[in-house]
């Protein structure tokens, strides 16, 4: 009978690391040269960063084409309500009614009661004003009418003018017919002030914003006048 020969088993070529333990030479567990072992983990965390890098080329393209779409589409972004224009001006035209003149026939502001109060009050604290002013197109009384702006504006301050506006531009003539309302604190001394828009009607449905208000104008002869500038950025 014919003997086989043994098989050969296969050189998996192992090298038996040695440990010292107590002075003693002991025999380890087989390990891999490192020339033989498989670089699995840095092969996936090379595939995990170009992803990465893949995934971030991709995100910032599609902010670059919704920037672009922004810009094509102005402050416009409402899918739902029409959006009238994105900047609108309108000048203001303020005449207080003063007693000692007794402008009646040629005033659309008045001042309510000082507060009851016994200490000094420089900054007229407390005091407030309601308003019926003409706006118009341009800083001239004799521009072109677009409406009233109606509303009040208080006396906010202990150390300083500042007067808190609550009001409501009523545009009734010109190409964009509406309403827009407007908040926020006018600090005198401030060559450029910022109020809020936060809500208009008709053509200007929906519209927020900023409102950029500077004064023109101002006599303080009896009975005082002043013009002031809005200069409206509006997104819908």
């Amino acid at each position: 009978m014919e003997v086989q020969p043994k098989p050969t088993p296969p050189d998996f070529n192992f090298e038996i690391a040695t440990v010292q333990v107590n002075g003693h030479s002991t025999r380890g567990t087989p390990r891999i040269p490192q020339s033989r072992a498989q670089p699995t983990v840095l092969q996936d965390v090379d595939i995990c960063l170009l992803l990465l890098l893949a995934a971030a080329v991709a995100f910032y393209s599609v902010c670059l084409i919704t920037v672009a779409e922004a810009r094509n589409l102005g402050s416009c972004n409402n899918e739902v309500l029409p959006c009238g224009p994105a900047a609108f001006t309108f000048y203001l035209h303020n005449t207080v009614y003063n007693p000692a003149v007794d402008n009646q026939d040629k005033f659309n502001s008045i001042y309510g009661l000082p507060p009851n109060i016994s200490f000094p009050n420089p900054y007229t604290f407390g005091v407030m004003n309601t308003f019926e002013d003409p706006i118009t197109s341009g800083p001239s009384n004799t521009s072109a009418p677009l409406g009233k702006a109606q509303g009040f504006y208080l006396l906010n301050s202990f150390n300083e003018y500042t007067l808190f506006h609550v009001f409501t531009a009523n545009i009734t003539e010109g190409d964009y017919k509406g309403t827009i309302s407007i908040f926020g604190q006018v600090r005198e001394v401030d060559p450029v002030r910022y109020l809020t828009v936060i809500e208009g009607t008709g053509a200007f449905l929906g519209a927020r914003g900023l409102a950029t208000n500077r004064l023109i104008d101002i006599d303080h002869v009896p009975p005082a006048k002043w013009t002031m500038s809005f200069e409206l950025d509006l997104y819908y």
